[in-house]
């Protein structure tokens, strides 16, 4: 993991972004800080000054992701950009979802290309009433078209 190089300007950073997204997590972790001993470092960290503690690697194989995500724009989201080839946890989540909805649009295609989007989600949403209703197997064959 590529971490600042500057601890300080990285903590600054964190905690602007933590009180600003996440204000009640800001002012819990405040307090269990000022909660800590003065040994805290050496109890913690193992390192008998806190300033020596700047200087640690980190050994978590997981980005910080200190910016917040853009969901507007992935390929500028800083998040999805501290990993190479790999999308932050918002962005993973969104695609995931965009996938899942997409999916069963293709296999409609596939099955009728002469089928519409409009088509294809009357049927999806046809299916999930029928299955709610526990009419599952007749909504899969009017979904599938008698096709299964």
């Amino acid at each position: 993991m590529t971490l600042s190089p500057d601890a300080l300007n990285t903590a600054d950073t964190l905690w602007q972004r933590l009180t600003e997204d996440q204000p009640a997590v800001a002012a819990a972790l405040a307090m269990k800080v000022r909660a800590l001993p003065e040994d805290w470092s050496l109890r913690v960290l193992g390192v008998a000054r806190p300033h020596a503690a700047l200087e640690l690697p980190a050994t978590a194989d997981v980005p910080m992701e200190i910016e917040p995500y853009d969901a507007a724009d992935w390929e500028n989201c800083p998040a999805c950009g501290e990993v190479a080839n790999q999308l932050c946890r918002y962005h993973e989540g969104y695609a995931t979802g965009y996938e899942a909805l997409n999916q069963p649009l293709t296999e409609a295609s596939r099955v009728d290309p002469k089928v519409t989007v409009a088509d294809a989600l009357r049927r999806l949403t046809e299916a999930d009433e029928a299955a709610e209703r526990g009419e599952l197997a007749a909504a899969v064959e009017r979904l599938t078209g008698g096709q299964g």
